[in-house]
């Protein structure tokens, strides 16, 4: 009889311990989608030199007021997860934020392939760039 409880308490232990891994599993991968590597900081590194050197940029900051620019990867975007093609930058301005992604699969140059809404269109920006003392 003494052996039921302990069977018991065993089961829910190992019912929780298998809930909880396969939980932390997903999360973490779901994550590995969305959150750059160090050899995709490196690419998106280089990408942000080749967006802040391209025309199209530089029209938008001569119109507009670059707030932020910011770095994505999305392995779900693409066919291909290894694929150059999930890399974007987001040039954020007061009205529209920016796409840019490369052009070819060896990414001889970026170009602005879509915009979406900003968030500084509505609100302010976070640090007080305009604090003149």
């Amino acid at each position: 009889m003494k052996k039921k409880p302990k069977l018991i308490i065993f089961i829910i232990l190992f019912s929780t311990s298998l809930v909880l891994n396969l939980y932390l599993g997903i999360d973490r991968y779901i994550k590995s989608t969305y959150s750059p590597n160090l050899e995709d900081q490196q690419i998106l590194g280089e990408m942000t030199k080749m967006v802040l050197e391209n025309e199209q940029y530089q029209e938008i900051a001569s119109r507009e007021t670059v707030y932020a620019i910011k770095q994505g990867v999305s392995r779900f975007n693409v066919a291909d997860p290894s694929s150059v093609f999930h890399y974007e930058i987001y040039v954020q301005t007061e009205k529209e934020s920016y796409i840019f992604s490369c052009i070819d699969e060896g990414c001889s140059d970026v170009s602005n392939e879509g915009w979406t809404y900003s968030r500084y269109s509505e609100e302010e920006p976070i640090l007080p760039m305009d604090n003149k003392n």
